[in-house]
């Protein structure tokens, strides 16, 4: 029944995804001082719990960031496609420009770019490859590592109150993420001359714990509820991030929380940028849910094992991609 109404093409528009103002979280001197009274925290939870999405405001990125970054990604999409190809991904490096990647086995209609951290080092070179840089794009890589250092920092603190949320102490995490293997993806969904035949990104759940995105004002984001049955739109709002709960966070969880399913509408005549920003903790965690969320519903998983079978998937069709479905106890 629910690959059935998955596949659906019924969407309601006026989604009611939640808009959460998270200046209690930021304003915070540590996280390790957020608590349950915060009302952020308990509509986090609400949130996680029910959508697995929702839209946060009062986030304290400068808004002056945002469109620096922004600027620096229109320009390096326009940019001849030879200045993309010297720094196209390989089966090898996971880092870089791509315009051919899979999702569920189906082809995108989009264009991409990631960079990220190995170990919690963005110069450093570890087991999905290392960090490729056009040449002669001028400010470009200083501005791309500004606004991914934005998203290191504000990511704890959403990570830990989704913790609070589950009754747990704000930082039992933290130690995961010292060495972490966070990444940051910038995506460009060109025009599409048959947006019925095509998905910019077919559905599918984030792997990694949760992920930050900012998106231009172009309807295309899409979230599928698990309990009503439906696809809703996730309406761009400006200056807003959407946040939405991964795998990791759904297992470390025990299914308290959902990792959704999503995906992006092809645009016949409107051009689309996206830039998630998934949260990975370190390549040797062993992730599966935490002790004071009952009984396990999961066996432990290495996450550098899972990443790697995932982006394998991205690169090739290899089959079946794993799930942590397939971990169920």
């Amino acid at each position: 029944m629910l690959r059935s109404l998955v596949g659906s093409e019924m969407c309601i528009r006026d989604s009611g995804v939640p808009e959460i103002d998270i200046g209690e979280l930021v304003s915070c001197a540590s996280v390790h001082k957020i608590h349950d009274r915060m009302s952020c925290v308990s509509a986090i939870r609400d949130a996680c719990s029910r959508w697995g999405f929702f839209q946060i405001t009062n986030h304290g990125v400068p808004a002056e960031l945002i469109d620096r970054f922004y600027e620096q990604k229109m320009q390096f999409f326009n940019s001849p496609v030879p200045v993309k190809e010297s720094v196209r991904r390989t089966a090898t490096n996971s880092k870089g420009w791509y315009d051919d990647e899979l999702t569920k086995q189906k082809r995108d209609w989009k264009q991409g770019f990631d960079f990220g951290s190995q170990e919690g080092d963005l110069e450093g070179r570890g087991l999905d490859g290392e960090n490729q840089w056009p040449a002669g794009m001028g400010e470009f890589k200083a501005v791309m590592c500004e606004y991914y250092r934005a998203m290191e920092q504000l990511s704890p603190r959403i990570m830990s109150a989704m913790l609070v949320g589950l009754e747990c102490p704000p930082g039992r995490l933290l130690p995961a993420f010292e060495r972490h293997s966070s990444y940051l993806r910038m995506n460009w969904y060109p025009p599409c001359p048959d947006p019925s035949a095509h998905r910019a990104i077919s559905e599918h759940t984030d792997a990694g714990a949760l992920t930050i995105l900012t998106q231009s004002n172009v309807q295309s984001l899409q979230v599928f509820h698990r309990e009503k049955g439906r696809w809703f739109d996730v309406a761009p709002k400006p200056g807003a991030f959407v946040i939405n709960t991964g795998d990791i966070m759904q297992v470390w969880s025990n299914d308290i929380y959902v990792a959704p399913l999503h995906r992006v509408k092809a645009q016949l005549s409107d051009e689309r940028f996206s830039s998630p920003f998934f949260y990975n903790p370190s390549y040797d965690t062993e992730y599966a849910p935490l002790n004071e969320t009952g009984p396990p519903k999961y066996r432990p998983i290495n996450w550098g094992e899972f990443r790697m079978g995932r982006f394998q998937g991205d690169y090739a069709d290899v089959g079946t991609e794993n799930q942590i479905s397939d971990y169920r106890i």
